[in-house]
């Protein structure tokens, strides 16, 4: 049975204020570093909203303990932001049960101050509580109501979370098609909006992530992933977890067990260090899914007892009927059927009672699975029989769904031409009426006509100036990705094509000052990925870029050149200069080791192939760049075969009498002398 992490709460966070950002940049200057007065309550509250991404429990402990007297009678601004960041702190620590009591808090608070904002966000924190108890049906129906009752509110927070819980909303109900363009879009205000404290962008990509495991696409969920990761020296303790979590999760679905138990590792390591009780319900029941796949039932089965504490002990009901389910499973597996059935019929009895019924058919499948194996095939048969029903009930429930979605759209269109109409007919009343003061006040209105126009003119001029302002920025970054690399920054193929066809029409007048093509490859990168992960190998494959565009001139290209090798080309290098430069680029590659995230430290090595244009042995002019780097492609596998970690240079060519190539004259090119 699958489940996953509760998606980051819509109300977790504090607002930024102008003054929020002021107080920021005195925590910055050193003004704050004393401890803080209680004449100071929002620069308190946002230190410890800064120590909650380090430290969450000692933030929660502080705020528990400081609260009342920070709060006392204090302002409405200052209260409200006090209940959201001592709820968003209860979350990640797994209390549960005291975030719904503090979002009731909150609701009653903004309330009473006619606060739509945070009536708003705590509306969809409450929507959020439904996802988590397996609604999803009803948290639809409720995003409906608040989407219509708060839909002339344009606040970025509002707007972001609102797409986020659509599209986990959606995702929860199998509606991947319909979920996926409400993270696109809540992505798209994130990052118009990057002073937002909720959601932020890891937290969407996480939940996108999640979204393309539960849709069986683990290679996208890992892109997104590898995104979260990108350019982030550190991450928060939790979203650290998360991503560990949901890479195992990932490689379950990719068939790799036993790496993704690795990754869950990892993540139940932060989970307990760091008193994360919901994450760490979720993820030992996980690990007991992993053990399940690898028919490794006792340790599967030790892994859903243990969930079961943590799960109860912070209400997360998605852990625990998973933990009750795969146990179920596990005691199946070892012969002990009918344990393990009263276990499975309690989760099926629960979501047939909460109306949770895409959960109920996946259940009910990998219940008849095990009858079968068992050789109970009565009550395999009578199980695939309930779920056969279940399905035709959810398709039946899914046309009735999209008629009534058809029927809106109809009702809809009527309105919007009744109120056209309306809007018509008064406009034309309207201009009677104006028609009638223009003859009385001509001049007046003459003059008053002209200012209007130069102000709608230049309205629609600056609108027009950020319109093609915004235009410019999406080309920009469109072309940038196109020429790029994703993971590593540097050149791709596509954008070294364009620049070798551009120098097709280039004459190199001399020999001695040549263009360098020198394609390398990392030793045993393979290896890397089989004993630290994948996300070892990415970190690795991002060091090396970096060290390449450091060690090379500005005017050298570097790209890569697919999977774990990378292509330098170097324009006028001399001829004395070529083994100088190739010995620095390996140099540069196994000088230091590789730190990962957790500080291993990996000696990486590389090797090379290097040949230059225009070749000395050709002497018709005939080679081309595309045959120069399948010469520099033979030299590398020629250091390849001769134990790695070197690099040869393409000296000449070995011809026969018939002219055609025998093999290559190699100089080699041993690492770590001067340069």
């Amino acid at each position: 049975m699958r489940t996953s992490l509760s998606s980051p709460s819509p109300t977790s966070c504090l607002h930024r204020r102008g003054p929020v950002r002021l107080l920021a940049a005195l925590l910055m200057s050193g003004a704050l570093a004393a401890p803080l007065h209680a004449a100071e309550p929002e620069a308190r509250l946002y230190e410890i909203a800064q120590l909650a991404e380090r430290d969450n429990a000692m933030a929660r402990t502080i705020l528990v303990r400081e609260g009342p007297a920070m709060i006392a009678g204090a302002p409405y601004a200052i209260r409200i932001d006090f209940l959201r960041l001592l709820r968003r702190v209860q979350v990640d620590a797994g209390h549960v049960r005291e975030a719904y009591d503090i979002d009731q808090q909150i609701l009653d608070l903004a309330t009473l101050e006619n606060d739509a904002l945070n009536i708003a966000l705590v509306s969809l924190a409450q929507i959020n509580r439904q996802l988590a108890e397996n609604a999803p049906d009803s948290a639809l129906a409720a995003l409906e109501l608040v989407k219509q009752r708060y839909h002339q509110l344009d606040h970025p927070e509002y707007r972001a979370g609102l797409e986020l819980m659509y599209g986990v909303a959606y995702g929860a109900v199998g509606q991947y098609d319909r979920a996926l363009p409400h993270f696109l879009r809540c992505l798209d205000i994130v990052g118009r909006h990057t002073g937002l404290w909720n959601p932020r962008a890891a937290d969407v990509r996480l939940a996108l992530a999640r979204m393309y495991i539960n849709a069986r696409d683990p290679d996208k969920a890992l892109e997104a992933l590898r995104a979260v990761r990108a350019g982030q020296t550190s991450l928060p303790v939790r979203t650290a977890a998360a991503l560990a979590f949901y890479e195992g999760r990932a490689l379950v679905v990719q068939d790799d067990p036993g790496a993704a138990l690795l990754a869950f590792e990892r993540a139940l390591t932060l989970a307990r260090a760091n008193g994360l009780t919901s994450v760490e319900a979720n993820v030992l029941a996980n690990i007991a899914n992993a053990n399940l796949k690898l028919q490794r039932y006792g340790p599967a089965e030790r892994a859903a007892r243990a969930a079961l504490a943590p799960a109860h002990a912070s209400n997360d009901q998605n852990s625990r009927q998973m933990a009750e389910a795969n146990l179920g499973f596990a005691l199946f597996g070892q012969g002990r059927q009918r344990e393990g059935l009263s276990y499975i019929d309690s989760v099926l009895d629960h979501f047939r009672d909460s109306g949770a019924k895409a959960a109920l058919s996946r259940l009910l499948a990998e219940k008849s699975q095990a009858l079968e194996r068992a050789g109970s095939y009565r009550a395999a048969l009578a199980t695939v029989r309930e779920r056969e029903a279940l399905v035709s009930e959810l398709a039946q429930g899914e046309r009735e769904k999209a008629i009534s979605a058809l029927q809106e759209e109809v009702k809809a269109k009527e309105r919007a031409a009744q109120i056209d109409l309306l809007r018509r007919q008064n406009a034309d009343k309207d201009a009677e009426i104006q028609d009638r003061s223009a003859r009385q006040l001509v001049a007046s209105l003459g003059a008053l006509l002209i200012l209007l126009v130069c102000a709608i003119v230049w309205l629609m001029y600056r609108k027009s100036l950020r319109t093609s302002r915004r235009l410019g920025e999406l080309n920009a970054e469109l072309a940038y990705r196109s020429a790029h690399d994703p993971l590593t920054g540097l050149s791709n193929r596509r954008s070294f094509q364009e620049r070798m066809r551009s120098r097709t029409g280039e004459t190199v007048a001399r020999l001695d000052s040549a263009d360098c093509f020198t394609l390398l490859d990392i030793d045993h990168f393979k290896r890397v990925n089989d004993e630290y992960g994948h996300a070892a190998g990415d970190t690795v494959l991002i060091e090396i870029g970096r060290r390449l565009r450091q060690t090379v001139r500005g005017s050298d290209m570097v790209l890569r050149w697919g999977g774990e090798e990378f292509l330098v080309y170097s324009q006028n290098v001399a001829l004395s200069q070529r083994p100088v430069l190739v010995r620095r680029i390996l140099d540069a590659i196994s000088a230091t080791p590789v730190l990962l995230d957790d500080g291993t430290a990996l000696q990486i090595s590389a090797t090379a192939g290097a040949v230059s244009l225009p070749f000395e042995h050709d002497a018709d002019g005939n080679l081309d760049w595309e045959q120069a780097i399948a010469l520099a492609d033979r030299a590398l596998y020629k250091g390849k075969e001769a134990g790695r970690n070197r690099a040869y240079l393409v000296a000449g060519l070995r011809r026969p009498d018939g002219g055609v190539h025998e093999g290559l004259q190699l100089d080699l090119i041993l690492p770590g002398a001067a340069a």
